[in-house]
């Protein structure tokens, strides 16, 4: 959960009245340009609005560590596809999730729910940070920039950048001052079935060269500071666009 205090809340609105001078956002906007000439260029990046990958890792949701393999499905701007299996002890474990624009499913082994409005906000928060992690969105102006000044990453310098868009929640994302690349994400996020919100961190890793672009190889994603999935990426295949009934209802 994120918690603040009335004295940090009073300086959060306080910030939040301070405009970014245009100098800023040039300059914010230079390290994005500088990003996506990294990542693969404009040209690959708009090229490649889909992919397929798999992946292996670990869930800690749980309490403790369980091995999954994911394949995951994206088109992006707004459909994506999540398969998960696993094994606990005997059984076995399938979980699909379909968002397909305003509409979208959840199906747990043979049964298959269409998303509530909860579930489908949390879903396009998701497909939001999809398209902000793959840069191009950023050079549109209605995605406001906010500097958030250099950090570690790690034992890497970085600069973080706020990003906010209408209708979404703020994420903040931090590059590789030396290299460029993005080395990870922060936003909030909210678990439909509690209720609960938490801090939601993504750290990126293993870059490789697929398809003249560099993609991470490595994902750990942390809830308030605390492991929550680990997965290393085993396989990626790009393409323009991905036929419509991977997103039909499962």
């Amino acid at each position: 959960m994120w918690k603040t205090t009335g004295v940090l809340g009073v300086i959060g609105l306080l910030a939040l009245s301070i405009p970014v001078r245009a100098g800023d956002d040039a300059k914010l906007r230079e390290v994005v340009e500088r990003a996506i000439k990294v990542h693969g260029g404009i040209d690959n990046l708009t090229k490649f609005k889909a992919s397929v990958s798999k992946g292996k890792g670990k869930f800690h949701g749980l309490g403790q560590a369980i091995d999954f393999t994911s394949e995951t499905s994206i088109q992006l701007p707004d459909r994506l596809r999540t398969e998960v299996k696993s094994k606990v002890g005997d059984q076995e474990f399938a979980f699909i999730q379909i968002l397909n624009g305003n509409k979208g499913w959840r199906k747990i082994g043979d049964n298959t729910d269409e998303m509530d409005k909860d579930n489908l906000t949390e879903a396009k928060e998701q497909m939001n940070t999809a398209n902000i992690t793959q840069l191009v969105c950023l050079k549109n102006q209605d995605y406001k920039l906010s500097p958030l000044g250099e950090v570690k990453v790690g034992d890497r310098p970085a600069i973080g950048i706020r990003v906010e868009h209408k209708g979404y929640r703020d994420v903040n994302v931090f590059f590789d001052k030396e290299k460029g690349l993005l080395l990870k994400m922060e936003t909030r996020g909210k678990d439909p079935m509690q209720g609960e919100e938490f801090a939601s961190t993504t750290l990126y890793g293993d870059y490789k060269k697929v398809d003249g672009m560099m993609l991470p190889h490595k994902i750990t994603v942390e809830h308030d500071g605390k492991p929550f999935v680990e997965v290393e990426v085993t396989e990626v295949k790009n393409s323009e666009k991905l036929d419509d009934s991977v997103f039909e209802k499962p």
